[in-house]
Order: structure tokens, then sequence, then C-alpha cells
């Protein structure tokens, strides 16, 4: 078999299990198990930033001159190779129980009573808010970054031992600290919550040295997205902090008028700490990375990706210097520096997309680009409609809206975060898993239940405001979104239990009519000259052999051709046995026994 742009990773190592040595240099290093991910050399490449042409003259060398014993090619599984599946598969259980789900029976008691601000459901809403970012983006983030930042950077995870302990660390306190939070004014449970938070803070920190350390042992120069990472590291540490000091210092609240205080004053900055801070930021950096090369959009340049990292930062530290301020002291320079500040992040957002060119025609377009660009879209409605939230409050006669924030912030935190968490998922666990990309079932249908119930939680929340019919449908929303992320986590929880493909690993293929062309070829690659003799001339088209190869079996090619079967398949069977075609069938194409 030649080795072309357009082979398939699992073709070339069950052919020849000597280029893994070579590809595990540029990060393939256990993707899709012992084959690899069912993906192109093309696609592999682009992916991991290596140059295809030099990629392709070591894949040749390694089988030229391969005189290894097999023993020492043999796949080898290591702790990181799998290490993204129990930090995806607990963030998904923590969205069905103390996360989407506890969220939508919230919604559904706070619409019952007509009415959004109810202090009586605070501790309720924050286990909810807790189990949400601590845990469904705390854990897929952490589960991302430790299966995919190594490959970036063609490394090594750093110990991968104290990874797997930083899951285990994180599941348990989250468990623990989700449940303190709603117990969290006893004084017995004040003790076990701030002992759990600080076991998270722990493990959030010795995340943050893993990967500081897998990136410093990398030869590769630092890229512009790495700067978004350790800012959105940066974040994420004081988010933890922040999150550790609000819930001890809830223990001391006492009354109506302190708790209205306390919150007003500290619970939008700490959330935009956590939401803007480090997940947004996350996702602006990750998408530079992963976009172009995955997805084939346009790369940012590097000036104007360190422009925005400048831009969000500042427009985000402002944006929360600027709310304590005009919380405290009412002044219109704080409320112009608010509004700034939020245009600031806005642009940040609307030059990304510009640079992606998100909407053009790619390379890679497939389902789940759909959720990034659908993703991109809500983080520009989300900064817009808080841009709008003083003009709102004036035209309605409120000083503060509570349903126009919690709509904004919801847009934010579903419609942007989650939309991106769903999208990247979609994509890289197939090939993670070395599973043939359709099978994870048709995601139209949790991408239109997803914004559907975005678009309704939005817009009905905000109506709520106006018109106490809107409550109803506002609670309805919930259980419209947790339908969709229900059905992409079925599909996705199916794929990181599954086998990679057989069919794309090459398991023995006998000759016989209903044998695929494709797998004949693949497994035998001998018998390319058979076919050639034949007149099958589209058996040296790359694209032809990917397309229809696959799906046509040589009973169906003879018919096609009008080649007499038995004949055809004599000749396979006798090429395959090792013996050499006939000197008539060798003289039509000049070949040598």
């Amino acid at each position: 078999m030649r080795i072309h742009r357009d082979t398939r990773l699992p073709e070339i190592l069950v052919k020849y299990p000597s280029c893994r040595k070579v590809l595990d240099l540029y990060g393939l290093a256990g993707c899709g198990g012992p084959h690899g991910p069912n993906e192109s050399l093309s696609f592999f490449a682009r992916a991991h930033q290596a140059d295809e042409e030099t990629l392709l003259r070591q894949l040749q060398t390694a089988v030229n001159e391969d005189h290894s014993d097999p023993s020492d090619l043999e796949y080898r599984p290591g702790l990181a190779d799998t290490i993204y599946r129990p930090f995806f598969k607990a963030g998904i259980v923590v969205m069905f129980t103390a996360g989407c789900v506890l969220g939508g029976v919230n919604l559904g008691i706070l619409a019952s009573r007509g009415e959004l601000a109810a202090l009586d459901l605070r501790a309720t809403i924050w286990a909810h808010a807790h189990a949400q970012i601590a845990g469904w983006v705390t854990l897929f983030v952490m589960g991302f970054a430790y299966q995919a930042f190594p490959r970036f950077k063609s490394t090594r995870l750093w110990e991968p031992r104290l990874a797997w302990m930083t899951f285990y660390t994180m599941a348990a306190s989250l468990t623990v600290r989700t449940i303190a939070g709603l117990f969290d004014q006893d004084p017995v449970w004040q003790v076990v919550g701030t002992a759990a938070g600080l076991l998270e803070l722990l493990a959030v920190i010795g995340f943050v040295v893993i990967l500081a350390k897998t990136f410093q042992r990398s030869t590769q120069p630092t890229q512009p997205y790495e700067k978004f990472v350790f800012a959105s590291l940066f974040w994420m540490v004081l988010a933890f902090l922040a999150d550790l000091a609000i819930f001890m210092a809830s223990g001391r609240i006492q009354g109506e008028r302190e708790w209205i205080q306390f919150i007003g004053l500290y619970d939008a900055p700490w959330r935009d700490i956590q939401l803007l801070g480090f997940a947004g930021t996350m996702i602006l950096g990750v998408s530079q990375r992963f976009l172009p090369f995955i997805y084939g959009t346009r790369q940012v340049p590097a000036r104007t990706a360190l422009f925005v990292l400048l831009l969000w930062n500042v427009s985000l530290a402002t944006h929360i210097a600027a709310y304590m301020a005009l919380f405290q002291f009412r002044t219109p320079a704080a409320a112009l520096l608010w509004e700034l500040s939020i245009v600031g992040m806005l642009a940040s957002v609307a030059i990304l997309i510009r640079g992606f060119r998100l909407f053009a025609r790619n390379e890679e377009a497939d389902e789940s680009l759909r959720f990034i660009r659908a993703g991109y879209v809500w983080a520009l409605v989300s900064l817009g409609w808080l841009m709008l939230l003083p003009v709102y409050s004036r035209a309605v006669g409120m000083a503060f809206s509570h349903a126009f924030f919690g709509a904004y912030r919801h847009a934010f935190t579903v419609g942007f975060i989650s939309m991106m968490i769903v999208g990247v998922s979609s994509k890289v666990v197939p090939i993670l898993a070395g599973i043939d990309r359709s099978r994870l079932g048709p995601l139209w249908v949790a991408f239109w239940f997803i914004n559907i119930g975005s678009a309704m939680r939005v817009g009905f929340q905000t109506l709520s405001d106006l018109y106490g019919w809107a409550f109803p449908l506002m609670a309805l929303s919930a259980w419209v979104e947790v339908t969709g992320f229900g059905i992409w986590a079925f599909h996705l929880w199916r794929i990181m239990n599954a086998q990679p493909d057989k069919k794309s690993i090459g398991g023995p293929v006998e000759i016989t009519a209903d044998a695929k062309v494709y797998d004949v070829v693949t497994q035998h690659p001998q018998t390319e000259e058979v076919f050639l003799a034949f007149g099958f001339d589209l058996i040296r088209n790359p694209a032809a052999r990917q397309v229809f190869a696959r799906s046509v079996s040589l009973a169906q090619a003879c018919r096609l051709k009008g080649v007499p079967e038995d004949e055809f398949l004599g000749a396979l069977r006798r090429r395959v046995s090792g013996r050499v075609l006939s000197a008539s069938t060798r003289s039509q194409l000049d070949i040598r026994p």
C-alpha cells in the first residue's frame, strides 16, 4: 500500500506498525486506540500542525527501514490515553442530577410563584450553580485539557497518575461541597463544605501545575492560544478561591437585608469570574487552536489574537470593578465604565468570529460545527443583551430587572458555554475513541431542542416582567433543553463505551463475493494489481477508494464491469496466497512477478 494524504490512520498502522513511532512524535500517543482514529493522514497533519510532506517522507522511511521486533511495536495503552472519559462522564452525571435537572426544578418552583427573586431558594439555586460550574464546566475543561493539550504540543502529559488523582479529588469534593451548599448555615455543614471547597481548590491547583509542566516540556514555540489558556487558569484559581470565600461568609449572614446586600454586591462579580473569566477565556483560546486545525477555518493572525486577549481581559476586569463601584456608589462614571466594558467583550468575540471566517465554507463541516457556530452567535446575543440592561430596566420602570439579567446569564451559560462543550465533544470523542463519526447519531435533534429551549428561556423570562402567562413557558424551557442534552449525552456515552470500529482496523477479510472492495485492498494491498488487470482503474483514485469502495462488494464490482465473478475471485485468492498472476495477465500491465 502506498501511503498518501487520504490514507486512513488505521490502514497505515495495521499494515505498517512501525509508523506508530512517527505518528506518536506528532501527538497520536494512544488517540483512537490500537489503530488510531478513523481519520485521514491529511486531517491528522492539520490537526497536529505537522508539515504534510515531511510527515509523508518520515512515514515512508519508517516503512522502508523497519527491522523492528514486532513485539516492540505492540500498542500498550497508557494512563493518559483515555483520561478524558471519566471527566466527561462525571460531567454528564452532574448535569442530570444537581446541574440542569435541579435548575429545572428550581425554575418550576419560581414559575409557580410568579417571581424570580426568592431568598428561601437561595441555597438550592447556589448549589445548582456550583454543580454546573465546578462540575459540568470544570470537569469537561479538565478532561479536554488533559487529553488534547499534550497532543496539541506534540508531547506527553506530565504525571498522568497525578492527573487521575485530580479527577478523584474533584469528583468527591464536588459532591460534598454541592450537598453542603444546601445547608450552608448549619455549623457542621459549614466545616464539611469548607473542607470540600479546599479540596476542590487543591485539585484545581494540581490541574494548573500539570498543564504548566506539560506545556513546559514541549519543544514547540509558544502560540497565542496558550496565553488565553493560562489567563483562563488564573481566572479559574480566582473563581474557586472566591467560591470558597463566599461559602464561608454565607454561614455568617443573617436577615433579609444582609442577604440582599451580600448577594447584590458579590453574586454578579463572582459569576463573572467563573463564567466570563474562566470558561469564556478558555473557550476563546481553545477555539484558536481547535477551529482552524480541526475544521479548516481561517487561522486568526497572532497580532489579532493578542489584541483580543488584552481587550477581553482588560474589559472583564473593568466590568467587575465597575459593577462593584456602581452598586456601592451609583456614580455615572461607574455606569459608563460598566457599559464600555461590555462593548469591549462584545468586540472581542466579534473580532474572533470575523478572524475565523466562522460562517464560511470549510474543509471539515459536520453536525458538530453547527453547535460551535450557534455558540458564538449566543455569545454575541448574551453580551448584547447585557449591554441593553439599563435601557430595558428604565423602559419597564425598574431599578434592576432580575428577569432580564437572568436571561443574559442563561444565554451565556447554556447558549455559549454549554453549546461549545457539546460541539467540541461531539467532534473529538469519536476521533479519540476510533469510532466512525456517523455512529454518534443524528445530533440535529439535540441541536434544535437545546437552541429552542434557550430561546424560550431568554424570551419568556424577559417577558415575565410584564406578563404572568410567560412564567409557565419559561419553566417548560428547562425541560426542552434537558431533552436536547439528554439526546446528545446518550449518544456520547455510547461512543465512549464502544470499541474501535473493526472495519476501520483491518480485521481478517475472506475473499468472497460479499467482501467489500475497500476491505480487500486495505488488508491485501498486493491485490491492487489484480483489480487493475481486470479493468478496475478507479482503484488507483484515492477519493473513489475512500467513498465508493467502502460500500461496493466484489460481486457488485464484477457486475458493474461485466467481469466473470469466479475468474476474478480466483485471481484475487491466488494473489493473496502469494502466487503471481498469470503471464497473460501480467503482460497486459507489464507487471513483474
